[in-house]
């Protein structure tokens, strides 16, 4: 009888593993945003790294949505053990990751490389990709910000003032720019604010190059509009899970290789910059990228300090950063970041 108690306790024991080991096995889902829906980059990006996360014991199906809010509110409702949205949009699970969208942070594709490699291969970061309960695996690049306008003439910051410029609910940094450049903030979504700037409604838009052609905004930037040449700041495309429903080192596996995987996201943003028209893209003046640039810093500062939507470490990093790149930057002769 005792020896019979002892085989009980034991399989009792195994139990836990057995049952971990089995969920493991299991398909996960992964909700994927891309406008353009499976055709699109975006989820090109997704299936490359769904057949990655199949070798690391953790097999995913892919459901496409070419609204960006329904993936995110589906995920959150437990519909899907993951999601991969934008940055901005997945903002309130983890300011830290949010951060290297930070207003002027990152001003080329030269400097976001090794950013977001260090961040996601450097054992010191790792804290910082897991919020509560969920974790962040992976951060590819979706494509630099540009100020576009339908008149030319907006080409700097202090031109912005009594504009009206599309402003995302979800989005603290879009609205407090807003205010700080004198625009009038325009409630928008990425369902409805290409089509209101196409149709007047809107003067200014935010966004990378990658939603010209699925948002069609040529229609709105016509013959004297224009995009603003000089990065704003960078867009991310995030994958998010929900803690427990993957492997335990599943997290650093997938950002490892989603770190690696950067030249295939680029090469996709490059094509889509390279698509638009040469005449439409605005140099900027000397005096108006030095204008952004103060700008950025007094829009980081203060998002880190009093609105707390960015993080201090991330944004030391992305300074440094710039700093190694540029050392005549007037901020790195100062210990503001």
């Amino acid at each position: 009888m005792p020896l019979l108690l002892a085989l009980v306790a034991a399989l009792l024991l195994l139990l836990p593993g057995v049952a971990q080991a089995q969920a493991q096995a299991q398909a996960r889902t992964a909700c994927v945003y891309d406008p353009a829906g499976r055709t699109g980059f975006m989820f090109k990006l997704a299936e490359s790294w769904a057949v990655q996360a199949a070798g690391w014991g953790a097999p995913v199906t892919l459901k496409p949505y070419t609204d960006e809010a329904t993936a995110v509110n589906d995920f959150t409702a437990g519909s899907c053990d993951a999601v991969l949205a934008s940055g901005v949009r997945l903002q309130r699970y983890n300011a830290a990751t949010y951060t290297v969208e930070a207003v002027g942070g990152v001003p080329s594709y030269e400097l976001l490389q090794p950013v977001l490699n260090t961040l996601q291969t450097k054992e010191v970061y790792a804290p910082m990709f897991k919020a509560g309960a969920y974790e962040t695996v992976g951060i590819w690049p979706l494509g630099a910000v540009y100020v576009m306008v339908r008149d030319r003439n907006l080409a700097s910051i202090g031109a912005l003032s009594g504009k009206r410029i599309a402003s995302l609910d979800y989005d603290k940094a879009s609205g407090l720019a807003i205010q700080r450049m004198g625009g009038v903030g325009v409630s928008s979504d990425l369902a409805t604010l290409g089509p209101a700037f196409n149709n007047g409604e809107l003067d200014v838009l935010f966004l990378p190059a990658t939603a010209y052609t699925p948002f069609e905004l040529w229609r709105g930037l016509g013959q004297k509009g224009g995009i603003i040449r000089t990065p704003l700041a960078q867009v991310t495309f995030q994958i998010l899970v929900h803690e427990g429903k993957f492997p335990a080192d599943f997290g650093t596996r997938s950002r490892a290789w989603v770190a690696g995987d950067f030249a295939t996201a680029l090469k996709s943003i490059k094509a889509a910059e390279a698509g638009i028209p040469a005449t439409t893209w605005i140099d900027p003046t000397a005096a108006a990228k030095a204008e952004l640039d103060g700008f950025g810093q007094k829009m980081r500062i203060e998002l880190r300090d009093k609105q707390k939507s960015y993080d201090g470490k991330v944004l030391a990093l992305l300074k440094k950063a710039r700093c190694n790149a540029d050392g005549a930057r007037a901020e790195c002769a100062q210990s503001l970041e």
